[in-house]
């Protein structure tokens, strides 16, 4: 929960520093270290060199930025940038103009250019004024003109310098489609303008009835489908929260179906014609993991011809490849993407329209913003029905967050997850997660899926006891109770969430029924929190690494969740001649580890992974994007064993890492399921402030294959027994030395 919060403060603070673009220099401007592929927010970065604002070398009494070489660099290579972010600017040409001037140069080659970037910072273009200079040289014009493509998401205008100068820019100018660059991006869409409800929706519907239900869901799906499809929204001109609100009550209320065709046709008419049509044809099917259905807008039985013409002709509305107001796209590194989506951190959960729209808000994300929706346990296009009640009429607070929770918890993924108030889940199923007492000790899942204790930190539990109730209520039953609330891909994920609240309470002991070699006991457990007792003679972790002597069996081992990029490649080259190596990716992994063992595994550039990306013009449609590629051509790549350790910890980047080592000649993956939860995450925050995480990215193995859900593919079962539990062993690291030895 702490970790969702903190991320939302960053996305609103990103959020936030996108809206203040400019080239000027008067105000001072921070100028960041950083490489082009690490941006986050507009503005200007030095990835080599030293760069100032000069308040001394004015051109026209306005300020410069100097560019020098830094006296340790040899290359003498000098660079700025100004990053601006173009996600949702759509233009033809970009313009980059501005004055230089150097002093001192030395047959130094200086570039000045426009680089336009896709959504990865892969470039897409350049166009640069290149010349070799030598002395001096006073205040000279630059102009440098280039094309913008479509997939563009963000410019970098920048100076290059090689060789022995100084070098100043000063009056930078930039214009895509000879309008000024701070224009555009700090632009307000007209959905910003509008405010109507900013302090509420207004919204009291009478006593529900099941024609209302019925009439909300259709109204449901039918705002949801115009909010991602129809020109005039995607475009911005519209708070589509506040449309919701201004036409619900008349559609609630409506006491037959001609009269909602009625109301829902005069609704779409007053958002204006569909002027261009571009019907959407997929050529190749196969190039897509998922293909919207949006059948359901030629259902007879709910909409009359008119309407269901209407919402043919939105379908196959033209609309902008690349801008798509309420489009969620997927994150990339430490690049934070816009959202439009308001928080309405002040509004009440007693605020009925608010809470329907955090309802359909969600529904209709996932609708058209997940990849993986066809995926969930419950058919997707029955939960709108099945929640309606729950948020038009919760009993209370805590029931409308915990069908919050439920809901999210739908999508059957384990990167989601949702920052609800815990003093409001407190006195429901889920106040166990916040009971202030707890017995320090840790759970894990054995191979027959017992719930045993792994480490006992209190004078009651033993290493090896297996759980069997917990106040008189079998722990099977407690998982099975909680799991519609849990975000998890799969059952070892499930586990892994709830195993840690068991030992918890809010009354002053707990009793606990296990087995102990063998006889089953009951023990009443009061060792809370930090007045637990510790008998450090009997306490131990699970064996360690180093007691397993690897060492002096020639293999070699990498953690890579405590392990950087440097101690990775000398354990590597230190040990070419070595049996095998460990990699072991049980815990979140360093994001230099892959970059690091990129090109130490494999002898050629191997293909591990297709991903899918939503398509901004048909949301929902995911389609094929360039494959992921590990390795390089190294013939002295590492040549012995390569085990690749994996449990239910091993989740995201650790799965996609595993996936790119297993294409080492010599690897296997060894251990239990995966979390099953690969691909790039996102974000949508709901009214109240509430903040949830996806997976918004779809990642496959080579022709589709899944790992969703079903997490990576393992080579050697590894799981411990009850007996293997008890005794310490790492059975993982176990079947790596077996595997390797063989």
């Amino acid at each position: 929960m702490n970790k969702l919060c903190i991320l939302f403060c960053i996305l609103i603070s990103a959020c936030t520093h996108q809206k203040d673009v400019s080239m000027s220099l008067e105000n001072n401007p921070v100028i960041e270290k950083g490489q082009l592929q690490s941006l986050s927010k507009s503005g200007w970065y030095v990835p080599n060199g030293l760069a100032n604002i000069d308040s001394v070398v004015l051109y026209n009494n306005q300020k410069s930025v100097r560019l020098s070489n830094a006296p340790e660099d040899t290359a003498k290579i000098s660079q700025i940038y100004y990053w601006v972010n173009t996600s949702s600017i759509e233009g033809k040409t970009v313009r980059f103009s501005g004055k230089y001037r150097y002093k001192g140069a030395d047959s130094t080659h200086m570039s000045i250019g426009i680089q336009t970037m896709d959504k990865n910072k892969g470039p897409i273009s350049t166009n640069t004024d290149i010349g070799k200079h030598s002395g001096d040289a006073d205040w000279t014009d630059f102009t440098v003109e280039a094309t913008m493509p479509t997939l563009t998401e963000g410019i970098a205008f920048f100076a290059y310098i090689t060789g022995n100068n100084e070098f100043w820019l000063s009056d930078c100018q930039a214009y895509i489609d000879n309008k000024p660059l701070d224009k555009l991006t700090s632009q307000v869409f007209p959905a910003e303008k509008d405010n109507e409800f900013d302090n509420g929706s207004k919204i009291s519907l009478p006593a529900p009835t099941p024609q209302m239900f019925e009439n909300l869901e259709i109204l449901g799906k039918v705002w949801g489908f115009l909010k991602y499809y129809h020109p005039a929204v995607t475009r911005g001109k519209y708070n589509w929260d506040y449309e919701l609100f201004r036409i619900m009550p008349q559609i609630a209320q409506a006491p037959d179906k001609k009269t909602r065709n009625n109301l829902l046709n005069k609704w779409i008419d007053q958002f204006g014609k569909i002027n261009k049509s571009a019907p959407y044809i997929i050529e190749d099917s196969s190039k897509y993991s998922r293909i919207i259905d949006l059948n359901w807008i030629n259902n007879q039985e709910i909409f009359d011809k008119k309407l269901i013409s209407k919402l043919n002709k939105i379908k196959d509305a033209e609309r902008s490849l690349k801008f798509n107001y309420y489009y969620i796209p997927y994150q990339t590194g430490g690049n934070i993407s816009r959202t439009p989506e308001k928080a309405y951190p002040s509004i009440q959960w007693k605020d009925q329209g608010f809470r329907i729209l955090t309802l359909f808000r969600f529904w209709n994300a996932m609708e058209y913003c997940f990849p993986y929706l066809e995926m969930t346990d419950k058919p997707w296009n029955t939960l709108l029905k099945e929640f309606l009640p729950k948020f038009v009429q919760p009993e209370n607070k805590g029931n409308y967050e915990l069908a919050i929770n439920e809901l999210v918890s739908c999508i059957n993924d384990s990167h989601g997850g949702v920052s609800t108030s815990s003093q409001d889940l407190a006195k429901t199923i889920l106040g166990r997660r916040f009971a202030p007492n707890i017995i320090i000790s840790t759970l894990t899942f054995s191979k027959s899926g017992d719930i045993v204790v792994e480490e006992a930190r209190t004078t009651e539990l033993e290493r090896g006891d297996i759980i069997r109730s917990i106040d008189g209520e079998k722990v099977e039953k407690i998982i099975q109770d909680l799991k519609p609330f849990v975000p998890a891909s799969n059952h070892a994920v499930l586990l892994r969430n709830t195993l840690p609240d068991l030992l918890r309470s809010d009354s002053g002991s707990m009793l606990v029924t296990c087995i102990r070699d063998g006889e089953e006991i009951e023990l009443k457990l009061t060792n809370f929190g930090r007045n637990r007792r510790h008998k450090p003679h009997q306490y131990s972790e699970v064996k360690s690494v180093e007691e397993y002597n690897l060492k002096e069996k020639n293999i070699a081992y990498i953690n890579v969740a405590n392990m950087d990029g440097k101690t990775i490649s000398d354990i590597i080259t230190n040990n070419k001649e070595a049996k095998g190596v460990i990699l072991d990716m049980r815990k979140y992994p360093k994001m230099d580890a892959y970059q690091t063992l990129y090109s130490l595994l494999c002898p050629t550039p191997q293909e591990f992974m297709w991903f899918a990306a939503n398509e901004r013009n048909a949301p929902g449609n995911y389609k094929m994007l360039p494959p992921a590629v590990f390795g390089t051509n190294n013939p002295d790549y590492f040549k012995g064993k390569v085990a690749i350790l994996v449990n239910e910890g091993t989740q995201s980047h650790g799965e996609f890492s595993s996936m790119a080592y297993r294409k080492a000649p010599q690897s296997a993956v060894i251990g239990s399921t995966t979390a099953g939860a690969d691909g790039n995450y996102s974000y949508i925050s709901l009214p109240g402030k509430k903040l949830v995480t996806f997976t918004a990215l779809g990642a496959y193995y080579p022709n589709w294959e899944i790992c969703q859900r079903k997490g990576v593919k393992i080579d050697i079962e590894a799981r411990p027994t009850n007996e293997e539990i008890r005794n310490g062993q790492d059975v993982w690291i176990e079947k790596a030395i077996q595997y390797i030895s063989e």
